[in-house]
Formats: structure tokens, sequence, C-alpha cells
């Protein structure tokens, strides 16, 4: 799916304690907590139950999975093996690649741009960086429907009317990827985003879905133009932290726990890989696969993510509704929106070599299904979360 190469990381944001320095370096300030199995009550062992029955002829289900109903955490578990030649059982707070779940994040970090660029500087100071509010106020009033020509009056002109809402939505028509015969430094993001300028149009802007990991890698390599920050400090300074996702970093960061990221093949680890790799594409995130995957949590985290999109702790109200809004094919920005019993859903797939995600979040209901696997399951990951999802709300 994605151009595997060998990169120097960028500077990157840990969240497990830690901070960003203003050299970009990072300071400890104590470890996060290790989250806690839970089964709760009656709810929590009927899902408990339904992942015990998950694959048995193949050994199980093996991954973790967290489930929550407004707030309350009913399943947090891991299951089968982290690491078979230590026969380590697989931890709850294991640490994943969610994969293009990520993308939701970009779409997040871009909408949180733009409520941040429409603030006063008073209140511009407080809500950001010095870093990031001496960039944004070079780039005020930014909007979902900017065209490519504002950021880059250079741009060809079949592409400088695509705006970041087409991006985001998969409706750009720029020829996605990414492919072999693509030639950049996966080092930078301004190499990429000079190739992506580059690339033929297949479609006119918003008349056609294609789903595109190089629009979503484009656009976070535009958030670090706009922001002065590296992606990885500003999904840290205005995502992870204030949505209290304790270990939510991205791969290469500094102090990212590789023990604590499972081996793939249940626990085989890869057998076409080098012996180091945590991680498909390697343990270094480069512009082949940063802002379309590549954030690293656990199934905690992603909790906590739904809380803090709920409680309105990261995006206002209008920003939520543009963030759910679907276009072509019921896709939002960095979100498949179904109507389904009870209201609307929201969820994205993920998956790379070795792992599958699966991220489902009703709305109306109130409730989260997060699960993340080290194996290809026989029972395709969204009716583990459907039949996850049907309990929680036939116990409603």
């Amino acid at each position: 799916m994605v151009q595997c190469v060998v990169a120097v990381a960028l500077s990157c944001a840990l969240l497990s304690g830690a901070v960003p320095a203003q050299d970009g370096k990072k300071k400890k300030e104590g470890g996060a907590k290790p989250a806690a199995e839970v089964v709760e009550g009656p709810v929590g062992k009927a899902l408990d139950e339904a992942m015990a029955g998950v694959d048995p002829a193949e050994g199980g289900f093996c991954g973790v999975v967290a489930v929550a109903s407004k707030g309350k955490v009913l399943l947090q578990k891991g299951y089968g093996v982290a690491d078979a030649a230590a026969k380590k059982a697989m931890p709850p707070d294991a640490l994943y690649d969610w994969a293009s779940v990520s993308k939701q994040f970009t779409a997040a970090a871009a909408l949180r741009l733009i409520e941040l660029s429409a603030l006063d500087e008073a209140k511009l100071k407080k809500a950001a960086s010095k870093k990031l509010a001496d960039s944004l106020k070079k780039w005020k009033k930014l909007s979902l429907d900017d065209p490519l020509s504002r950021f880059f009056p250079d741009a060809p002109k079949d592409k400088a009317a695509v705006t970041l809402r087409q991006l985001l939505n998969h409706t750009s028509g720029i020829e996605s990827g990414f492919k072999a015969e693509w030639k950049f430094d996966s080092r930078k993001g301004e190499s990429l985003i000079e190739l992506v300028l580059k690339l033929p149009m297949v479609s006119a802007p918003g008349s056609k879905f294609e789903y595109s990991n190089s629009g979503y890698s484009f656009v976070a390599a535009l958030l670090e133009k706009l922001s002065g920050l590296s992606f990885e400090e500003l999904c840290a300074e205005q995502l992870f932290a204030p949505a209290g996702m304790k270990d939510a970093t991205m791969i290469g960061c500094q102090g990212l726990a590789l023990e604590r990221v499972p081996k793939v093949a249940r626990g085989a680890g890869f057998s076409d890989r080098p012996a180091d790799f945590a991680f498909a594409y390697g343990n270094e995130l480069t512009w082949g696969y940063r802002g379309c995957g590549g954030i690293v949590c656990s199934a905690a985290d992603m909790v906590a993510w739904d809380r803090a999109l709920r409680d309105g702790k990261l995006l206002s109200k209008a920003s939520l509704e543009e963030l759910y809004k679907p276009a072509l094919k019921d896709y939002a920005l960095g979100w498949e929106v179904k109507k389904v019993k009870g209201g609307t859903r929201v969820e994205h797939s993920g998956g790379v070599q070795g792992v599958v995600t699966w991220y489902l979040r009703h709305l109306d209901l109130d409730y989260v299904v997060a699960l993340a696997c080290s194996c290809e399951p026989k029972t395709h990951p969204s009716q583990i979360a459907e039949k996850l999802a049907k309990i929680v709300a036939d116990a409603k």
C-alpha cells in the first residue's frame, strides 16, 4: 500500500509523560501508568465472551479491544500472544500502529489549525505554543475550502482550485498512490509536496471519490508549512495532550516503548523484514506513510480520543459537523459515515502487513469500539466490531 523506505526520523513529541522542549527535544516528566484490564458488569462479560468466541479454530483473536459507553469503559483487554518466543501474553496496554485510522487525526489537526487561525492574538497565545502562534500570524482565517493556490501561488493551473476539503474527503482528483515509480525524497515533506503538485489529474476536483494515502500525506506536509511545527509536534500539542491520550505518539518518536508493540503473526514476528522492525515499514516514519498512517497508541488512548471529541476538548461544534459531514461514498474527513439504528455512526478501518485495526463510534448512542490485532483475522474486523456494538446498543 505504501512505498517502503528507510529515512531519518523527524522531530517527534513523546506523550507518555513528556512535553516537547523549545528545541524539539523531549523532557521527561514521569511515565504514564499502564492501562489495567477491565471487564465491567454483565455487558463487559458479554463483550468478553464474544471476543473469546472469535476465530477459535485459528487460535482466537490476537490483539487488544476497548469498548466504552457514555464514558464508562466496559471492556479493555488483550487477547492472544504479544511475543511467542518470550511466551508473553497480550497486555491490555499494548501499543499498535493504527494505520489508516490515523487519517482522522490528520483531519482533526487541520480543523484545529483552522480554528486557531481565527483567534485574535491574545487568545492564540493562550491556545498555542509560541512557535505555532507566530506561524499562524501569516495564515489568518484558514478554511477547508481554501484552494491550493492560497498556499502555493505557483501551483499548476489544474490543481490551483483543489481544496483542503477535497484532499481530506478523497475527491481532489489528483492521482493517488504511493506508486513504485514515484521519485521523491521521503525524508522531506517539501519533496512530497513538489511531487504531488506535479502528478496528473485523473478527474475534476470534487467529482469522483478515490481513496488517497498520498493526499493525506500531502495534507500533513501542508500542515507543517502552516504551523511551523513538525506534524508530530502539532498532533502532540493540539490533539494528543488535550485529549488525555497518555501513550499516543508516532512511529520513530523518541521514547516510543517498542517492547510494548506486539510482534505480528500471533507473536511470531515478521518473516520477510529485518529483525529489528517493530512496524511494517520500519521504525522510522517517512513521507511515504506520515499523515495517512503511523499514529501509535493504546486502545485506552482511542477511548480517550472518543471522549475528547464528544466533550468539545479539541474542536468546536461547527468543526465537528465538518469532520463528520459526508461527501461522495459517504466519506467525511477521515471517517466513513453510516446511518444506523439510533442515529449516526462514524468509523474507519486500518491495515498494514501484520496489523489490522477498526474504530467505530456511535455519535448519538455514545459508545465506542476500538480494536487492533496482530494477524489477519478470519472473521473480518468490521464483523467483530459490529457484534460488539450490537451488545452495547442492546443493553441500552
